[in-house]
């Protein structure tokens, strides 16, 4: 656990369409694979992501394209890389923005 007492991810769980994100708090989420896409802060996508008119044509974009059940992969003790077969794969979630994804997009479980 982190020394900030920030609840970190302990499980996920994945579906076809979304996945469940447990976090040490002991707080559940199901997120739809579309949001955490939607959220991704790499170099290429975070700065089509600005402001309100970019982030909703960022998101008209990414919902527009098959999405596919991506592959997982974690990084650290700190987040997880998603795969996304159909555009980005540079993306790093880390276990914080997972959170915050959630609670904005995610239905608690």
């Amino acid at each position: 656990m982190k020394m900030d007492g920030e609840p970190t991810l302990v499980s996920l769980s994945r579906k076809e369409t979304y996945c469940i994100l447990s976090f040490s708090d002991d707080e559940t989420f199901e997120l739809d694979y579309l949001d955490i896409r939607k959220s991704c802060q790499c170099a290429k996508c975070k700065p089509r992501q600005i402001n309100d008119q970019m982030k909703i044509e960022f998101g008209e974009e990414i919902s527009r394209l098959m999405l596919v059940k991506p592959k997982v992969e974690q990084v650290g003790n700190y987040a997880l890389r998603f795969e996304w077969p159909t555009g980005c794969s540079s993306g790093i979630y880390s276990f914080d923005h997972l959170r915050m994804i959630s609670e904005s997009s995610g239905k608690k479980l």
